[in-house]
């Protein structure tokens, strides 16, 4: 089970086999049904789930409305960053959108792995810049580009949403209504 986020580490850095059994010792696997929350606005994420299989959408909830903020996808991690580093209550819920299955990585058993694996920081610092490069993106996108310009970008960097994730959430990720969504996918084409 653990052989996918393993295979992403090594991406990045080199393990050895007690750092793999470190990481497998530490780690617990996790079943989300479609619709369950991994995460709730008002408690302190103190964990990065490594989703194995399925997706999760991050949103805030504002009197009733939800805007989504993020996707997170098979492959990747999934946590609210800021919360996790600050040990501050989360503003957002992660709810899966599919079935999902993901390894755990609590806050305090990370902290084991920096001081026991080699190169574990340097990983984290790689994590760490890739997430504020993307959020630094996402907030440009909002004031340079269009929705349509936002959209586009969308099917260019992550072509896998349109399939994955319903609609209106990709409508609120963009910051219009599905109604507005529905006339730009028509006039790209894209229905």
């Amino acid at each position: 089970m653990h052989k996918q986020v393993i295979s992403f580490f090594k991406q990045f850095i080199d393990l050895e086999e007690k750092d793999v059994l470190l990481i497998e010792e530490l780690t617990t696997v996790r079943h989300f049904s479609k619709n369950e929350f991994i995460l709730i606005q008002g408690k302190v994420c103190d964990f990065v789930a490594f989703i194995n299989k399925g997706a999760f959408r991050g949103f805030y909830s504002v009197d009733g409305q939800e805007y989504s903020k993020q996707f997170f996808l098979d492959g990747g991690f999934c946590t609210d960053y800021s919360s996790f580093l600050t040990e501050k209550k989360s503003l957002t819920y992660l709810q899966a959108t599919e079935d999902s299955t993901v390894i755990f990585f609590k806050k305090k058993d990370v902290d084991v792995m920096y001081k026991n694996i080699p190169n574990f920081v340097q990983f984290g610092k790689l994590l760490a810049e890739s997430l504020y490069i993307k959020v630094c993106d996402i907030n440009a996108s909002f004031i340079l580009n269009s929705p349509k310009e936002r959209y586009a970008n969308m099917l260019i960097a992550r072509p896998e949403l349109i399939q994955r994730i319903p609609q209106y959430m990709i409508a609120s990720y963009l910051g219009i209504t599905p109604e507005a969504l529905s006339r730009i996918r028509r006039r790209l084409g894209k229905t």
